[in-house]
């Protein structure tokens, strides 16, 4: 997510380019993960990186178990920077992913010249703490399971019995007819040991698409068949 915050009035836009080493997200396996930042514009760009939690621990007095290194950091033109994250050892659940958010804001430089604009851009990125586990993301991906609630039309469950968050973009539900049950799911997140519903128009529904991001967020292709007699488990596609 980037959200563009307004500084000043002005009739241009001066942006710092930063990007992050090509990922989207970021997962953290130990007590210290790093960070790489990247200026690919032409001036001097200031970064504000901080920590939160993803869901609704935002709204607890629990303090992040996490630290940044280098909070406030300036990144010439063309250089790169690192950040450390460093995880206390303690705090956060041993059996399942920790979901955290990532944010950085990219400060531009004062405005030099009038009836100019200045914005600054957040960019958020999802953080994934992954303790030991016995299993794997792949065995979560294919233990994820569908089924078509029998006393609610037009609903339909997906469970991930897993300790992994899924993240899942396009769910396309198939009806009987070989038609489209409306249009598809853009984004769903589901969290470890959790179900989730999904309400779809009221239609037959006979099977699914929909696709499962992975650790590098690729989008893996995956479809199953529904029954309203048992859950139903994704196959990948190729």
């Amino acid at each position: 997510m980037i959200i563009g915050l307004v500084l000043a009035w002005q009739s241009e836009t001066a942006l710092a380019d930063l990007s992050f080493d090509g990922k989207n997200r970021f997962i953290m396996t130990g007590q210290r993960m790093t960070v790489t930042l990247a200026n690919d514009g032409n001036t001097a760009a200031l970064a504000e990186v901080s920590l939160d939690w993803g869901e609704n621990e935002s709204e607890s007095v629990q303090p992040l178990p996490l630290a940044i290194s280098r909070p406030l950091l300036r990144i010439e033109a063309g250089k790169k920077a690192n950040v450390e994250v460093f995880y206390q050892g303690a705090g956060l659940p041993t059996d399942r992913e920790s979901y955290l958010l990532l944010s950085v804001l990219d400060v531009p430089p004062a405005a030099t010249t009038p009836h100019t604009m200045n914005v600054a851009l957040r960019h958020r990125f999802k953080l994934l703490y992954r303790p030991a586990l016995q299993s794997t993301l792949d065995e979560a991906m294919a233990g994820l399971s569908w089924a078509v609630q029998k006393d609610s039309a037009g609903r339909l469950i997906a469970d991930n019995p897993s300790p992994y968050y899924l993240t899942l973009s396009d769910i396309d539900v198939i009806g009987a007819d070989g038609q489209r049950c409306g249009e598809p799911t853009e984004h769903l997140m589901l969290a470890p040991f959790s179900t989730q519903p999904i309400e779809i128009p009221t239609c037959r529904p006979a099977s699914l698409r929909y696709q499962v991001v992975s650790d590098a967020g690729n989008l893996r292709p995956y479809g199953a068949m529904l029954s309203t007699e048992k859950r139903s488990h994704g196959s990948a596609q190729h």
